[in-house]
């Protein structure tokens, strides 16, 4: 997808960061404007896409004023999106696209070249089919870059919420999850929020060597991050319920994955779905980056 001009005008060859929002007629808005703040944290670019899948009845047999019209409000829907967007967060570059085929895919090829693809939980269209319905994996597993799920109630950014409310790291004990602290340290460390990281523990479940390769992260990510925050807690019990009511106090949950094809882990993977409707804050699947030496060492 090539680089466009702004809607403030600015030249887009200066090489920005990247969220992409996907945008649907049904709270749109809600993930549009999540979107947006986490670009204006990131002094990125905020791409708003949205996908028409092509329809049952080629545009050639519908009355040309159908088609149009279906064309029409989705551009019109995008250029109001982006000018609410432009002023409501000045200095974030907003630019749009209209694609023609499955919402997932998409969304997929626009997130090649993302930092981040922000998408609805329970929307009522095509995209929310991807996250929760029939092709799941599409995004929570084969995503090319970190992947955020905003909950369907309205979710008013980060200003909405006490400072208090920390952003929360979801750790078991079959992976060390580098991908997942990497993104929740500098996730703090950006918004200034404290640090939770919370180690579901069902029985038979533990890892010594991965409990050992975790507390070795720690150390190493809390020496590049001094000013963040961080506590631990060890919850035992099921994580569907565990990591929903963390949720319920949180500004963000953040999960791990080890790339396309699967989640963390199969415990994880299994309770994923029912987190991302369930949650109370917006939930990150952080995808796996080769871990420095020095985190490793």
């Amino acid at each position: 997808m090539p680089r466009s001009r702004g809607t403030n005008g600015t030249d887009m060859n200066t090489e920005l960061g990247i969220v992409v929002a996907g945008v649907s007629t049904i709270y749109g808005r809600a993930v549009v404007r999540w979107a947006a703040a986490e670009a204006h944290a990131r002094h990125a670019e905020l791409r708003l896409v949205t996908a028409q899948p092509a329809a049952a009845v080629p545009d050639r047999y519908l009355p040309n004023d159908v088609a149009t019209a279906h064309r029409a409000a989705a551009v019109r829907l995008l250029a109001d999106l982006a000018g609410e967007m432009a002023t409501g967060w000045p200095g974030v570059i907003v630019t749009t696209d209209l694609a023609t085929g499955p919402p997932a895919a998409v969304l997929r090829a626009a997130a090649e070249e993302a930092d981040l693809l922000v998408v609805g939980a329970d929307d009522a269209s095509p995209f929310t089919e991807a996250i929760s319905g029939s092709v799941p994996g599409d995004l929570l597993t084969t995503s090319p870059c970190p992947l955020a799920v905003v909950p369907r109630r309205e979710w008013t950014a980060s200003t909405a919420l006490p400072a208090s409310a920390p952003v929360v790291v979801a750790l078991d004990e079959s992976t060390i999850s580098h991908a997942a602290l990497a993104y929740g340290y500098a996730a703090a460390a950006r918004t200034g929020r404290p640090l939770t990281v919370v180690r579901c523990v069902t029985a038979g479940s533990f890892d010594q060597a991965a409990a050992t390769a975790q507390a070795r992260l720690l150390i190493a990510f809390g020496e590049l991050y001094p000013d963040v925050a961080v506590s631990t807690e060890v919850e035992p019990g099921d994580p569907r319920h565990v990591l929903v009511a963390a949720s319920r106090r949180a500004a963000l949950l953040v999960l791990g994955s080890r790339g396309r094809g699967r989640l963390a882990s199969s415990l994880f993977g299994s309770v994923s779905r029912d987190l991302i409707r369930r949650s109370g804050c917006p939930v990150v699947i952080a995808r796996t980056q080769p871990a420095p030496v020095a985190l490793c060492s």
